[in-house]
């Protein structure tokens, strides 16, 4: 372990409490998985439209009409419907249920593309022995996002769903059509639920930040969220006090109460650029940047903490665990810095094959997930390597 943290006080800083495993601010919301191979190229020059935020929720019979997405023709097809081999995980999508015993992760289209899937679209493990307990084939490739109930809110370019534990969909919102294809850009890139269950917060394809009152037979937009930041890349919803920090494409943070739809305060100032959110348990904000590449933890009683050097740049993933645990990775990047805050320490873990996106924590932190496109759900628990779940 290499000791690293300076600390200093930040008179008036704002107090972010806890909301574990967050997308960092960046370029993270465009794009799709970066290929391992050679596309499989389909013809045609193709196009996709501008994606667009949920913006209404459909009637419980036209959700249980809803078909997932299937390949075009191939006559229509075009670059954004070419397969990639050997990926069979979606980046973007990675979440733990809290009893701590299942993962849900996004399978791609590409194997079903190439004739080796029947199903796409969310899956559900064992974290135990990493076999597949559920395949929802829903055809949604975007964020995930689990409750205290096991309840699911799944996103994938202009659809959210959000389901029971036993997979029953409740609600269904949506933006327009669910376009089909590996490649086809911006999704819905942050989901949460609030701890009382009657709000649902968006970060859809196009940068809006929505909050959605999905109470009783209510579904609506309720409010939108710091539109005058532009569009937003990340947030991190605090189960504590349900506190909403909203990240900019420039690095700006802002504190919302979504609940009321009042901005709040701002995130704290440090060097460079904000690129990386999350937040602990026990209520410190983890904040990375690029830049100045560092990780900084914000603690309740407004200490900020400066931490280890970052090598690689932003934007990050980052995921906070029990015991002051903090995992960062850059976006596209095969190498995970663990900081022991309590320790005072960081360690790098084993090389990821590939590259590693989504990160999450075990409620104990002795376990960290990660979703690899090449990979597939993989788990650290110490050692010289990681252990990988079994592919859909």
């Amino acid at each position: 372990m290499t000791p690293s943290p300076s600390r200093r006080s930040l008179l008036g800083a704002s107090v972010l409490p806890a909301a574990l495993s967050l997308v960092g601010c960046g370029s993270l919301r465009g794009g799709g998985d970066e290929p391992s191979q050679d596309p499989v190229t389909a013809d045609g020059p193709g196009e996709t439209e501008p994606a667009a935020s949920p913006d209404r929720c459909l009637s419980a019979e036209d959700a249980a009409r809803r078909d997932r997405p299937t390949p075009p023709p191939r006559e229509e097809a075009g670059p954004e419907n070419e397969a990639i081999p050997d990926r069979p995980l979606s980046e973007h999508g990675l979440a733990l249920f809290a009893d701590g015993e299942r993962i849900a992760a996004q399978q791609t289209s590409d194997a079903l593309m190439l004739g080796d899937s029947d199903t796409y679209g969310t899956v559900v493990w064992s974290t135990a022995d990493g076999t597949i307990l559920d395949r929802l084939d829903n055809g949604l490739v975007g964020a995930i996002a689990t409750d205290s109930r096991g309840r699911l809110a799944i996103g994938g370019v202009t659809t959210v769903e959000i389901r029971e534990e036993d997979g029953e969909v409740l609600r269904t919102l949506t933006g327009g059509e669910e376009p089909f294809g590996p490649g086809i850009g911006k999704r819905v890139s942050d989901l949460a639920l609030t701890s009382d269950g009657t709000r649902l917060v968006v970060l859809g394809a196009d940068g809006r930040v929505t909050v959605w009152a999905v109470d009783g037979d209510t579904c609506e937009i309720e409010h939108e969220l710091a539109a005058d930041l532009g569009p937003a890349i990340a947030f991190s919803l605090s189960p504590a006090d349900g506190t909403l920090a909203v990240c900019a494409e420039d690095g700006t943070v802002e504190l919302w109460d979504p609940q009321a739809g009042t901005r709040t305060g701002t995130g704290p100032e440090v060097p460079g650029t904000v690129a990386g959110l999350a937040h602990a348990a026990d209520g410190t904000l983890i904040v990375c940047t690029d830049g100045e590449r560092a990780v900084h933890a914000l603690d309740p009683s407004g200490t900020l903490t400066s931490g280890p050097e970052l090598t690689s740049s932003g934007p990050y993933r980052v995921a906070a665990g029990a015991g002051g645990r903090v995992a960062v990775v850059g976006a596209g990047d095969n190498r995970v810095l663990l900081w022991e805050r309590e320790a005072d320490g960081t360690t790098e873990l084993p090389v990821v094959r590939g590259s590693v996106g989504r990160l999450v924590f075990s409620p104990d932190g002795g376990t960290l997930y990660g979703a690899s496109p090449s990979q597939g759900v993989i788990a650290w628990s110490g050692g010289d390597s990681w252990r990988t779940f079994e592919t859909p």
